[in-house]
């Protein structure tokens, strides 16, 4: 038994010793009465002599109540030392566009900006599965072509020892109370706050989004990642 506790852990420190995700600083300013902006500055470090990949969009974020099979860094909060799983109170945010609408309060300026919008990402969308078929794609449903590329869009590679700056930018309505089924939450602005991110990183769950030549070559490659790699902590400001 004692030798099966040192191959479990000598397993788990291997997985978790490839890559370091470590928040750098955390920048916040006020932008209106209901309204305060974050800067979440953080990096992604391949410690081996290895190339290594994985399948990540770098620059969201989504809470960790809401967080399965997710593409983005999972935030958790802790609040004086206790985490609190609740989602909210920053939201993944799918366009850059989405807060530009959900902050427009002229219906015709809104109704203007969601036919901006969907123009430009049909025109995406279409500019995608174009491309896919060009290539030699076989596959005819379109929704799994999207999907499918979108994924592989989302692959980041990090040379040996390389180490990848990103920032997440996100907002805070400045609400405190949340309440989400049975969970309430309350961000008290006298109390100490943290965050800390998870990357989910899965390639084992992603068979209905790849065919199965991409999903076995993935599977097979040791230096395509799968796993949960976790960042420091770093206090957050949700005072007043």
């Amino acid at each position: 038994m004692r030798h099966l506790h040192y191959l479990l852990f000598f397993i788990t420190f291997s997985v978790s010793s490839q890559i370091e995700v470590t928040i750098d600083s955390i920048i916040s300013v006020d932008i209106s009465s209901k309204k305060r902006a974050f800067s979440i500055n953080y990096h992604i470090t391949n410690t081996t002599d290895r190339e290594l990949s994985f399948f990540l969009i770098p620059n969201t974020l989504i809470a960790n109540s809401a967080g399965s099979l997710t593409l983005f860094p999972v935030y958790k909060i802790y609040q004086n030392g206790i985490f609190e799983d609740v989602d909210g109170p920053f939201y993944e945010k799918i366009y850059k566009e989405q807060e530009e609408i959900e902050e427009t309060d002229d219906v015709e300026k809104r109704k203007k900006l969601i036919e901006e919008i969907t123009k430009k990402y049909t025109l995406e969308y279409n500019n995608i599965i174009e491309t896919y078929k060009k290539n030699g794609g076989t596959n005819t449903d379109e929704a799994w072509i999207y999907k499918n590329q979108k994924l592989l869009q989302s692959i980041i590679i990090l040379k040996p020892n390389e180490t990848k700056n990103y920032i997440i930018k996100t907002n805070w309505n400045k609400e405190r109370y949340y309440k989400i089924d049975d969970k309430e939450f309350y961000l008290n602005e006298n109390d100490k706050f943290e965050i800390e991110l998870s990357l989910s990183l899965d390639k084992l769950n992603r068979k209905t989004s790849l065919s199965l030549e991409e999903y076995s070559k993935f599977e097979k490659d040791n230096n395509f990642l799968h796993g949960t790699f976790t960042s420091n902590k770093m206090e957050i400001n949700f005072g007043e």
